[in-house]
């Protein structure tokens, strides 16, 4: 329903996208995905993920951010590298600090969770298939 009262969003065709036209979810994700999650994020998705069946995402969690004690679970799987700084993820039972340079990938029907415990930003390349937003 939330969808059908935000305004049109324009996303170029591609192939290639310059910064300022990346597609800003941060509310979206925010108010219908998170939740109950603390701490600031923002995430930024490269083009139409729809058409695609894959949705690429440019995501910052500053100081503190935490996609929120009750486990994220939706029909996807999702993998990401971590560019700059340190996340914990939650898969399931597993819990691990990924720092710059490492990376996970796992099916999302398994409860997760996302959180920067560090005094640093954290900037991580994600991606979702199908489309989980």
């Amino acid at each position: 329903m939330a969808d059908f009262f935000e305004p049109e969003r324009e996303v170029p065709p591609g192939p290639f996208f310059e910064a300022d036209q990346l597609l800003d979810l941060t509310s979206k994700i925010a108010v219908n995905a998170i939740g109950e999650g603390s701490g600031r994020m923002a995430f930024r998705q490269i083009g139409d993920a729809r058409s695609h069946n894959l949705q690429i995402l440019h995501e910052v969690y500053e100081p503190g951010a935490d996609t929120g004690e009750t486990l994220l679970q939706h029909p996807s799987s999702e993998g990401g590298y971590v560019v700059e700084g340190e996340l914990e993820v939650t898969v399931d039972a597993e819990i691990r600090v990924l720092r710059a340079g490492e990376a996970y990938l796992f099916d999302s029907r398994q409860p997760h969770r996302f959180r920067n415990l560090s005094d640093n930003k954290t900037i991580v390349i994600s991606a979702c298939t199908p489309p989980y937003l």
